[in-house]
């Protein structure tokens, strides 16, 4: 059986995953700043009442170094931070940290590359907003990883990529991206930054998406024969590539999981019909609140709902009250006997359980 509690993130992502008993619990990315306090520390808490000690997570997963991803997990690390500091108990007890930075990304194809590079990235993020927020969120999220003994990517010793795999207390846990493909991508624009030595290159990069987008971290989740596939902000043709290379999808059937997490918050810009038409789910969750970039789009909801047969039982999930996206819903319907499912403004978060309980 796994768990998952989609939090109320606003326009980013940020949700717990459980499983297993005990039970364990991982934490994927922290959603914009605010969702910290507003949100994600007030869930934290009730997971501290079950075992009476600090709340623990068994894995803090980054997806990307994306504000509406990053932000929150940036100030939970300040909080650890601050009471290691000041020789206080954590607040949380950590046992490991997923996470991908870009410069280690790069230097997978490059060596060295990065560093070289760093002058002007420093350079853009001084002068690009999108390019300061994550490129100082990626470097506080490595200092504090270092100092609270979390850096390394353990169990998986390196940057996770394609085709890497784990066992974490009966979870498995397989990469599906980044792929070879979108560190070419991330390559190609270090090398174009540094022979125009235009900071410009970086800002560009950074401003349409690309950059974080690349490097962002796809999950394929396994338990108890319970599947869910976490996209982060991956682009659907790289997910596709990486699940193509793992043998996941075959020749006529579409990969079945139990649980999607749709790309980039349902952007049309991140997958197209052929990417749902490859990949069915009983649960599609969207983590978005249609107030920023439109999300999600009513494209990519045609998309889905065509890319199933009129007769099929599934549930897509908003973890907002979004009015356009669920008018289009209502219209899609029609014909239909797909559920839709809204997190009543009420509720701390939207939770949805596969597989039975034990």
């Amino acid at each position: 059986m796994l768990t998952f509690d989609f939090l109320d993130a606003r326009h980013g992502d940020c949700f717990l995953v459980h499983w297993g008993t005990p039970e364990r619990v991982m934490l994927v990315d922290g959603g914009p700043g605010g969702v910290y306090r507003a949100t994600l520390r007030g869930r934290l808490r009730q997971l501290a009442g079950q075992s009476g000690g600090a709340p623990h997570l068994d894995v803090v997963c980054l997806s990307h170094t994306d504000d509406d991803h990053a932000g929150g997990l940036v100030r939970l690390l300040r909080d650890m931070r601050q009471a290691q500091q000041d020789g206080d108990a954590l607040p949380y007890a950590v046992d490991t940290l997923w996470f991908n930075s870009v410069e280690e990304l790069v230097d997978q194809r490059a060596p060295g590359l990065s560093a070289s590079v760093r002058p002007l990235v420093e350079s853009a993020a001084r002068d690009d907003a999108a390019v300061t927020a994550s490129y100082h969120q990626g470097r506080d999220i490595r200092n504090a990883a270092t100092a609270l003994r979390l850096d390394g990517n353990a169990p998986f010793g390196g940057p996770l990529m394609e085709g890497a795999e784990a066992t974490l207390h009966d979870l498995d846990v397989t990469v599906v991206a980044p792929d070879d493909a979108a560190l070419a991508e991330l390559e190609e624009c270090w090398r174009k930054a540094k022979q125009r030595g235009d900071p410009d290159v970086i800002a560009a990069a950074y401003d349409d998406g690309s950059v974080p987008n690349l490097s962002s971290i796809v999950l394929l989740l396994r338990h108890e024969g319970c599947t869910a596939l976490l996209t982060g902000d991956a682009r659907g043709d790289h997910v596709l590539a990486g699940l193509s290379e793992l043998g996941l999808l075959g020749d006529s059937e579409p990969l079945h999981v139990d649980l999607l997490k749709l790309p980039h918050h349902g952007s049309d810009r991140n997958a197209e019909p052929g990417f749902f038409e490859q990949v069915h789910a009983d649960h599609y969750v969207i983590s978005a609140d249609g107030v920023r970039h439109h999300h999600p789009h009513e494209d990519t909801l045609r998309w889905l709902v065509e890319s199933r047969a009129p007769d099929d039982a599934y549930v897509i999930h908003l973890t907002n009250h979004i009015p356009f996206a669920e008018e289009t819903l209502t219209r899609l319907r029609e014909g239909r006997a797909f559920d839709v499912d809204v997190r009543a403004p009420t509720d701390q978060a939207l939770v949805i359980t596969i597989g039975e309980r034990p």
